[in-house]
Parts: C-alpha cells; sequence; structure tokens
C-alpha cells in the first residue's frame, strides 16, 4: 500500500498512507521552542493542559457506526484498492512491544495520528471517507477524547484558511501541540495538475479543527515525499517520511530548531520489507519507530534519530500505525486495518 501510495501523490491522487505524529517529551529539563514539556518515564508519561473538545464533539463510543446505510457494492478496476474500504483499529500495551487484541476504532479512515496533549486530551487525526458526508469525504478529520481513550468525540472535518490556490487539499496529517498550547498541522500537499513534487506543508491552530496555513513547504526533498512523522527529541525537531525507494527501509530524515525550517540529514535505513510509514513516540529517553511492512507493524528505537536499532517481532497485523502513551501507563496503538468485508468502489 505505501508504495501505491507515493505514486498516488505523485501524481495528485487519493492519500492512500499514513506518516506518524508524537507526543512531546523534556529532554535535559527544558522546553523545544514552541512546544511544551511533558516527562515521560519508561513506560507512563505525564502532563497538563487547558484545551477542551470543541462544542460540536459529542462523546459517542469508538466502536459506534456512522448512522445510515453503506452504498453497495459494485465490482470495477482498483475497486479494492481505496483508502475508504478500511477501517482503523486500536490495540493496548503496557510495554509498547506486545499489543492486546485490536478493536474497531474509526470506520472508514485512514493516515491516523494520535497525541496526548497538555491537558490529558487525546486528539486524533486522520484521513476520513464517510459514505454519509460528501463533503467530508477525503478530508482530514479530527475527534477528541476526555477519558483516556474510552470514549471519543464524532469526528469533525478541519477547516483550513489561506491555502494557496495552486495546492491540493491536505492529506496526511500529523499532528503536535506547541508551548503555547497552539496545534500544529503537518500534511502533505503537491500542486494541482502534477505540475510540482509532493512535500510537507504545515498549518496552525488554537483549537485542533480550525487552521490557518504557514506559507512555504517545511520539507520539500528533491525526490519528493509525503506522511510526515514529527517528534520533538534530543532539543530538536525530527521529522521522517516515505521516500520513493518503497520496501528498501530507506526514510527521509530532517531537524528544526523551531519545526518550521528544517535541514536533511543522511536517510535512516531499517532494512529490506520496512518502510517509513508510522509514528516516532519518545519512551524511555530514546525514540520508539511503529512502521509499516510485508510482515506487519514493525518498531525501532534510536538514541539520537539516526541509528536505529529493530525490535524483535512484529507488533500488528496492519499498517500506518500511530503510536501514544496514557496516563495510566499504557500504550494506544492506532492503525490502519485489513481490507471490509464489504470492499467495494468509491460511492457516486
Amino acid at each position: 500500500m505505501a508504495t501505491s501510495r507515493l505514486i498516488a501523490a505523485l501524481v495528485g491522487a487519493w492519500a492512500l498512507a499514513a506518516f506518524a505524529c508524537s507526543d512531546r517529551e523534556a529532554e535535559s529539563g527544558s522546553n523545544p521552542p514552541g512546544s511544551t514539556t511533558v516527562v515521560v518515564p519508561s513506560v507512563a508519561r505525564d502532563g497538563t493542559d487547558t484545551a477542551s473538545p470543541p462544542p460540536s464533539a459529542s462523546p459517542t463510543s469508538p466502536q459506534t457506526k456512522p448512522p445510515g446505510p453503506a452504498p453497495t457494492p459494485r465490482a470495477g478496476q482498483n475497486d479494492l484498492d481505496g483508502p475508504w474500504n478500511r477501517d482503523l483499529r486500536v490495540a493496548f500495551s503496557s510495554d509498547g512491544l506486545s499489543m492486546g487484541q485490536a478493536s474497531s476504532f474509526i470506520e472508514r479512515a485512514g493516515v491516523p495520528c494520535v497525541i496526548r496533549d497538555s491537558g490529558e486530551r487525546l486528539v486524533a487525526v486522520f484521513q476520513w471517507f464517510p459514505f454519509d458526508d460528501a463533503a467530508a469525504f477525503d478530508r482530514v478529520a479530527v475527534a477528541f477524547s476526555t477519558d483516556g481513550g474510552t470514549n471519543w468525540s464524532k469526528p469533525v472535518r478541519m477547516s483550513f484558511s489561506g491555502l494557496p490556490s495552486n495546492l491540493m487539499r491536505p492529506f496526511d496529517p500529523t499532528v503536535v501541540q506547541l508551548g503555547d498550547g497552539r496545534y500544529r498541522l503537518y500534511f502533505t500537499s503537491n500542486e494541482q495538475g502534477g505540475g510540482g513534487r509532493p512535500a510537507i506543508y504545515s498549518a496552525i491552530s488554537n483549537d485542533a479543527v480550525n487552521y490557518t496555513f504557514e506559507a512555504g513547504a517545511r520539507f520539500a526533498p528533491a525526490g519528493g515525499t509525503v506522511d510526515a512523522a514529527a517528534v520533538w527529541f534530543g532539543e530538536k525537531w525530527h521529522l521522517f517520511s516515505h521516500t520513493a525507494q518503497a520496501g528498501t527501509g530507506k526514510g527521509y530524515h530532517a531537524v528544526s530548531a523551531d519545526g518550521l525550517l528544517f535541514e536533511e540529514l543522511a536517510q535512516v535505513d531499517v532494512g529490506s520489507g520496512r518502510q517509513w510509514i508510522g509514528n516516532a513516540v519518545v519512551t524511555g529517553g530514546v525514540l520508539r519507530y511503529y512502521g509499516s511492512g510485508r510482515d506487519g507493524i514493525w518498531s525501532a528505537t534510536s538514541a539520537d534519530g539516526a541509528a536505529w536499532t529493530l525490535d524483535n517481532g512484529s507488533r500488528a497485523n496492519g499498517g500506518d500505525p500511530s503510536g501514544v502513551w496514557l496516563a495510566d501507563g499504557r500504550l494506544m496503538l492506532v492503525f490502519v486495518g485489513e481490507l471490509r468485508s464489504d470492499a467495494g468502489p468509491r460511492p457516486n
């Protein structure tokens, strides 16, 4: 799926895979510029914030299905390849490695990113494909939980102001929270009509729902890139993203002091059969990345963001993972699941 996703991005087609978001962690007792301090033990995380879900977000179960009947699937070329034919799944772990049984999270969605903000609220962003809301189909949406992930608000489509007229709609969302309480969304876009390579852009928000575009590209390597993961670690922002070398284990790595201007470094590499489509999270003073691969979700650790050591085995059957440490010490892993049994063409 990662290969087809990069190709799709290069030709301005559908967004199919996810790159990661991350939590914040304090390093050496100081805050990143524009980032919130959160102390992270080996498996637990503490933090504070004042943000609350938007008034339009009403609590509901993460297993709740969207209202209304789904269209009857029809046979056709590439009908089963669309990202609307998969759901987001969620699993929990006490050590970040052994996952419990997965359950349903959000139907017809992909490219997840979940963080715990400084007010203990969980913020989940994703590409949404609801069959009962044409205006929200293939748009970035957000949902919130104020009880540690047990109950979630109904997904809300994000709004964007100030987007250049020559850019495609945002896709591949990754969200972080800044020290002043605002949220920055990193996303992929490219020039309409295929006139430019896909690159990583950003937008800023006070409520994690309504965003204002930040001028320029955050990261635009010569070969093009999609699916950014961003994490504050070692006194800088680290960005990881997918290259055109699908399945080789190679990925882009860039760093930034302010989260806006990134410097490209040597590519990272975790070996054949893996892709840098996933999530980086700080765990016990090191980075752990959850990624997609031919054997399922893999994970690896790094002390500097450059050299990585693979963890044994796989974490779950799925792809595009995003992990977040909860207040109770568990890791919550959200990922894209298998093909739906009613897979078919996009509606209308």
